[in-house]
C-alpha cells in the first residue's frame, strides 16, 4: 500500500541533519545527552551541559534526537514464540 510507513525503506542517517540539535547518543552501553557538534572519521563531538564529550565512533551504536523513541532493529527482533515454554523443542 502506498504511504505505508512500515514497508518503506528507512530514512538514510545523516549527522548533518542532527547537527546543533539536542541528541541522545548510546556508546559502549552508556547514554549520553548533549548538542551534536559534528563527527569526523573517528570521533563524535557533543557539547554537554558541563563539558565537551568526544566519543569514538566505533563505540557509538545509536544517535537520535533527544526524547525520540529508540528504533527497533528488525535483525534483533525475537518472535514471541521464542519465549513460549509450552512450545515443542526441535532439538
Amino acid at each position: 500500500m502506498v504511504g505505508d510507513k512500515e514497508n518503506q525503506a528507512p530514512e538514510e542517517f545523516s549527522f548533518e541533519r542532527l547537527r546543533n540539535r539536542q541528541v541522545e547518543v548510546r556508546a559502549d552501553g552508556i547514554l549520553y545527552r548533549g548538542t551534536l557538534i559534528g563527527a569526523d572519521d573517528e570521533w563524535l563531538y557533543l557539547k554537554g551541559k558541563m563539558r565537551w564529550l568526544v566519543l569514538p565512533l566505533e563505540k557509538v551504536t545509536d544517535v537520535r534526537l533527544e526524547g525520540q523513541k529508540e528504533r527497533l532493529d528488525r535483525k534483533k527482533d525475537v518472535d514471541a514464540a521464542f519465549y513460549d515454554e509450552n512450545a515443542e523443542d526441535d532439538g
